[in-house]
């Protein structure tokens, strides 16, 4: 009696899990049919300005993608100059008005943040290939986003809410350490707007605690701009 309970529980848990699958698999299909995908494949750099709101300030700020996985950011900050650059393996900050006077390298932990900037295709996009795992944990609280976990390759984690509506992110939770504390990051993503065929949140805000410590509105994206290759290395303050 008990070999049979065993053999009954084992085939419910291997049919629950292979319909999680299914699941995962459609939920996918319909993100990347709905964000272009295919289109995204075939852009090579993304330029987008717009502005930014932090710690009741705003300033003008430009993001420069290129692939495989460059970044630069660009912003004033209490009236002086701040830039960040990623060249796909080695990060750079330069901000005097955070007493950083000279460009300085990024960390381990600043570098997993800006890393996922950098990253211009969804980032659940080839999660096999890239040696990620996924997991389906349901729903949001009130039930209109799917809730998946990406564990990657190198043991971080993120959860991004995919919407049940648009079959677009709505919400990524990372992990960041910021002033030597990790600390939960929740950015909401909204007001899409198409560019070239291919979907594109135009304002983005992060919490802490619940609290809102960051928003961006984009005002103009550009696909396929030549950048130099130098934008994304140490950078040089004249």
């Amino acid at each position: 009696m008990m070999r049979r309970l065993t053999i009954s529980f084992a085939i419910a848990v291997f049919a629950l899990t292979s319909l999680a699958a299914q699941d995962l698999d459609k939920i996918l299909n319909d993100h990347f049919k709905a964000s272009a995908q295919d289109k995204m494949s075939e852009i090579t750099s993304t330029t987008m300005k717009g502005k930014m709101v932090t710690m009741g300030m705003e300033t003008e700020v430009t993001m420069f993608q290129a692939r495989p996985n460059n970044l630069r950011i660009e912003m004033t900050l209490m009236g002086s100059k701040m830039i960040q650059t990623y060249n796909g393996t080695t990060g750079w900050t330069y901000a005097p008005a955070m007493g950083i006077t000279e460009p300085m390298e990024m960390g381990t932990d600043e570098l997993k943040g800006i890393l996922n900037q950098a990253n211009i295709d969804s980032p659940l996009w080839d999660y096999k290939k890239k040696g990620n795992i996924l997991e389906l944990l349901g729903t949001s609280e009130d039930g209109s986003a799917y809730k998946i976990k990406l564990t990657k390759a190198e043991g971080d984690e993120m959860v991004i809410f995919i919407s049940k509506e648009t079959s677009l992110m709505s919400i990524v939770i990372t992990s960041q350490n910021v002033n030597g504390m990790d600390a939960e990051i929740e950015t909401e993503m909204k007001d899409y707007k198409t560019i070239k065929g291919i979907p594109v949140a135009h304002y983005m805000g992060s919490k802490m605690s619940g609290q809102t410590v960051l928003t961006i509105t984009f005002e103009s994206i550009e696909y396929n701009k030549a950048l130099d290759p130098s934008l994304f290395e140490k950078p040089v303050i004249e």
